[in-house]
């Protein structure tokens, strides 16, 4: 049901499959973890996989707070979920400037490599996200279209894709 580290991509260096879950990790079904990708969940973090959730080589999920991705899911090699920034900003009046915000992915959506996907963004339903593209909370995105760019957009509708 969980495969973890069987994928092998040719242009990603061998590296070691890496979890470190302090948190919840859930898998909703059936999933694919590819050699060299890296999975942490921060304690009393949640981290939710769909059915059918798939990561190539070398690709890293830091959860922090909460990320909830879809089912039929694919992330090519190199890319980065990350609903937080690791470290703590305070303002001058000691309020923490950069909170982390939740990442929601739809069904059916497949993410190019090398893309980042980052704290507050959503992706809605059936949608490919090209190589190197960076979703932010205020990333304009539509369902059924192609998302490119940094700061990440819709800028083609689609009727659907085959991996």
């Amino acid at each position: 049901m969980i495969r973890i580290g069987f994928h092998k991509v040719p242009v990603v260096p061998e590296q070691i499959t890496f979890f470190n879950v302090r948190g919840s990790l859930i898998f909703y079904g059936t999933a694919h973890v590819g050699r060299g990708s890296r999975i942490v969940v921060a304690k009393g973090a949640k981290l939710e996989l769909g059915d059918n959730f798939a990561i190539s080589a070398s690709s890293y999920i830091n959860c922090y707070e909460h990320i909830k991705v879809g089912k039929d899911i694919q992330l090519a090699w190199g890319d980065l979920l990350m609903d937080g920034d690791a470290h703590v900003i305070y303002g001058d009046d000691d309020r923490i400037l950069n909170e982390c915000k939740e990442i929601i992915l739809g069904d059916k959506i497949w993410i190019g490599c090398d893309c980042k996907i980052l704290k507050g963004a959503t992706i809605p339903d059936n949608c490919v996200v090209g190589a190197n593209s960076v979703v932010t909370a205020g990333s304009k995105m539509q369902s059924n279209s192609l998302i490119v760019g940094s700061p990440a957009k819709s800028v083609k509708k689609i009727k659907g894709f085959k991996i």
